[in-house]
């Protein structure tokens, strides 16, 4: 994946859009986990995924998606889950 950035204060351009210094930090993990599951430790994985399969990797702060396509991963970033994950813990302290 070529990606072209442009250093601007405190955000980067990329692909015509401005990204603050969180998203550039998401899109740095999303990297980060491309790197690794199309390497060799990462193969025990990728290896148990059939094509076209997918599995989610939450944190407190974000969500990745993850799909296997053409034998390789790829890393998608589905949403700043800060919101969801403070509505869960919610719902989850409603049930006490």
């Amino acid at each position: 994946m070529k990606v072209n950035l442009r250093e601007d204060s405190n955000a980067v351009q990329e692909r015509g859009f401005l990204m603050s210094s969180r998203e550039q930090e998401i899109a740095k993990i999303a990297k980060m986990y491309t790197r690794y599951l199309n390497g060799p430790l990462g193969h025990g994985v990728m290896d148990h995924l059939k094509e076209g399969e997918s599995f989610t990797v939450r944190s407190q702060d974000e969500m990745l998606e993850i799909i296997k396509q053409k034998g390789k991963a790829i890393v998608k970033i589905l949403e700043d889950s800060r919101t969801d994950a403070t509505n869960d813990t919610s719902r989850l302290s409603n049930l006490h």
